[in-house]
């Protein structure tokens, strides 16, 4: 059975792990190392909660959470290093760099480094009780499995269909700039929505026994892609095709959550009615 002492050892663990991430970062001048703890942390942060003290016996919950986790890890793995991961500083960071310049050294450390440490510890408190209960399956349970379930399914759809948007464009087999078609007219991030749902899903495996403090793990990450990453997100899809994202918003008005065309072209007239461009969205 786990204890507090046991999650503040593992969140000392990943704090220094980042830590010397960040190290390595300042040696290279690049953060790419950071992106890594996203999807390798929680997989082996399960199997060190396993192996501390393993439970008297292997129920069916343990093993599905143990099935899931690897899929969504390998799967995140997998896509990042099949788009360049290895060396590509992240956007993001890279503005940071330049806004920040000289102090970009020491801010990174709280703001990338430290900052994301949060997120994916938060994310990951289910997995102790998760593996430790006894109890028998549930309802609870089985509706982590279907949630978590849609979650990976459509980030990986999500992916690939904007995977193969980008290669139509890089063949020059097709003129838009914007994918507007498959999840991407249901939502104009699946893919968020995806991660969203997969951390909640995991959140319900414990969800019957657990402490009910824990929701503040997914809750924190649902509120850092809809009031965070979306705006950063479209901020920089604006700079870059301007008008035709403008457009697109008002065609699919829901950010995150799947609505339907027609629901979706109503939300982006009432939300978005009279997008202009500025000389502010246009400039660096």
């Amino acid at each position: 059975m786990y204890s507090m002492d046991n999650i503040f050892e593992d969140l000392g663990l990943l704090l220094g792990i980042n830590f010397v991430l960040y190290l390595v970062s300042l040696y290279i001048k690049n953060t790419y190392p950071v992106d890594f703890i996203w999807s390798m942390y929680p997989p082996a942060l399960l199997y060190l909660i396993y192996v501390r003290d393993p439970p008297s016996f292997i129920t069916i919950r343990l093993v599905v959470v143990f099935q899931l986790v690897a899929v969504w890890g390998f799967r995140l793995t997998s896509n990042f290093l099949g788009r360049g991961g290895i060396g590509h500083e992240d956007w993001r960071y890279a503005d940071m760099r330049v806004k920040f310049g000289k102090h970009f050294w020491w801010i990174s450390l709280f703001s990338v480094f430290w900052g994301q440490t949060i997120f994916v510890f938060g994310i990951t408190l289910p997995f102790y009780n998760a593996v430790s209960s006894p109890d028998s399956w549930s309802f609870l349970d089985s509706s982590g499995l279907v949630i978590s379930t849609i979650g990976i399914l459509l980030e990986t759809f999500g992916d690939m269909q904007m995977d193969n948007f980008i290669q139509l464009k890089l063949q020059k087999k097709t003129d838009k700039k914007v994918l507007d078609t498959g999840l991407w007219s249901f939502s104009r991030h699946p893919n968020y929505l995806g991660e969203i749902l997969f951390w909640w899903g995991q959140y319900l495996f414990q969800a019957s026994s657990g402490p009910v403090w824990v929701f503040a793990g997914p809750l924190s990450l649902t509120a850092l892609f809809f009031f965070v990453s979306v705006d950063l997100m479209e901020e920089r899809q604006i700079k870059s095709k301007g008008e035709l994202f403008l457009q697109y918003r008002r065609k699919v008005g829901s950010s995150i959550l799947l609505l339907p065309p027609s629901l979706n072209r109503k939300l982006g007239s009432f939300l978005y009615p009279s997008d202009v461009l500025t000389s502010a969205d246009l400039s660096e």
